[in-house]
């Protein structure tokens, strides 16, 4: 095959931006949807269940992995070998990454920092519910699957999607809002619960055992990373950029150079058993405290909308929906407690933890539904390590997926309501 290989994951890569750029073009022209939808939506429909297999290759929209690759020094010798890697997949986690970081770069860091308490509350309810659901039913239909697949679920179903959350709200322009903030701070704890569950639900389908000492170190490294990054951009933002940005103004390419450390903050938190995104955030954070911050959000911004796109297309593409057929209806049974567990969850501490509105109650707690990669990630894990069959995957994605649609729809008329309240508010009396 030789270098026609390379070239066709370059097409891949072409033809799924294309789908998603047409994708969201008509959510947002014709049917005034965000554009996400249409992205998630053209790649349900270009994937290799669907039209993607008219094409009937391996590496041309699909999912081909490069199995058993080995890996040589500069000097020809034996370095490492791999199993299998997903070129398309490390892309879309390239592009995930460069969200999540101009999402913390656009963030209001004092204001995230005065949302922190009611965003953890947010956070911790939003995890309970929905795992009490998915363990329980799971465990109702599915009950000779055993507790290791019980608790994947259980896990699925906690998990709140960090990088679609923020491109709803970007989309909608309400990331910076009060809402908008509680979420997020909401997301990133939830992300670093989340990760803390998936440790031990793997220990448990792998030993039967939980190392709790593990469980804490992951969850402390977690919130100590993240909660320093932010403190360093707050208290020493002038030695950020004195040292980071500075040396880079004069060619021009500061902005640039703040992205690179973004990606290589995001590298270096997986080296603690994080997510990248959680790193990436945090990086994106650290530089929304500088003077710089409006020329980083300016230039990188347009780096994120290229590569925004094809995390999205490629992740509807994980849909399969003929296997979603035979187990239609725990699919169902699960996506509507998923809604209902986080919606519960996250309301009710956004109301009396935070004191927010009955509206800004239920935007926070719509926001929190999607569950998007994060939902994929573990349902992945879980097949991996053989925890879950294939058509508890399959449930799993359709949890996932359905939960993202669904979520910009349902945060529309909270968002409409709040306009027309804060416009009768601002009327003369007359």
């Amino acid at each position: 095959m030789g270098l026609e290989v390379y070239f066709k994951f370059i097409l891949s890569f072409a033809l799924i931006l294309i789908a998603a750029r047409i994708g969201g073009e008509i959510a947002e022209r014709y049917l005034k949807q965000p554009a996400v939808i249409g992205e998630l939506v053209a790649g349900i429909a270009i994937s290799p269940f669907a039209l993607g297999a008219l094409i009937n290759d391996p590496i041309i929209l699909s999912f081909a992995r490069i199995e058993h690759a080995q890996f040589f020094t500069a000097k020809g010798s034996f370095a490492f070998e791999v199993g299998e890697f997903n070129v398309m997949q490390i892309i879309a986690e390239i592009a995930v990454v460069a969200l999540l970081f101009v999402a913390g770069v656009e963030t209001n860091v004092r204001a995230f920092l005065r949302q922190g308490k009611t965003g953890a509350w947010v956070a911790v309810g939003g995890v309970a519910l929905p795992f009490i659901f998915g363990y329980f039913i799971t465990m109702l239909f599915y009950p000779g699957a055993g507790s290791a697949a019980w608790l994947f679920m259980g896990a699925v179903l906690t998990a709140t999607s960090i990088g679609v959350t923020v491109r709803i709200l970007m989309d909608m322009k309400r990331l910076h809002t009060r809402e908008g903030t509680t979420i997020l701070v909401a997301a990133v704890i939830d992300d670093i619960i989340g990760i803390v569950i998936l440790s031990v639900v793997v220990a448990v389908a792998i030993t039967g055992a939980v190392n709790v000492a593990e469980v804490v170190r992951i969850a402390v490294l977690g919130f100590v990373i993240w909660f320093g990054l932010i403190m360093l951009g707050v208290k020493f933002h002038k030695y950020v950029s004195r040292f980071l940005l500075n040396p880079f103004k004069r060619s021009g390419t500061m902005p640039i150079f703040a992205i690179l450390v973004g990606f290589l903050i995001a590298y270096l938190v997986t080296l603690v058993d994080l997510h990248p995104v959680v790193g990436a955030y945090a990086a994106g954070l650290m530089f929304a405290a500088t003077a710089e911050k409006e020329e980083i959000t300016e230039k990188t911004r347009p780096i994120m909308l290229f590569l925004a796109p094809f995390f999205f297309c490629y992740l509807g593409m994980q849909v399969d929906v003929p296997l979603l057929a035979g187990a239609a209806a725990i699919a169902a049974i699960l996506i509507v407690l998923a809604i209902a567990g986080k919606m519960i969850g996250c309301y009710v501490p956004a109301r009396l933890g935070g004191k927010l509105s009955h509206n800004s109650g239920m935007i926070v707690a719509v926001g929190m539904v999607p569950r998007g990669e994060v939902g994929l990630i573990i349902a992945g894990v879980g097949l991996s390590v053989g925890a879950v069959s294939r058509e508890l995957f399959g449930v799993a994605v359709a949890v996932s997926i359905v939960t993202t649609l669904v979520v910009p729809a349902m945060l529309k008329p909270f968002f409409k309501r709040q306009v027309a309240s804060k416009s009768e508010a601002d009327k003369p009396p007359g």
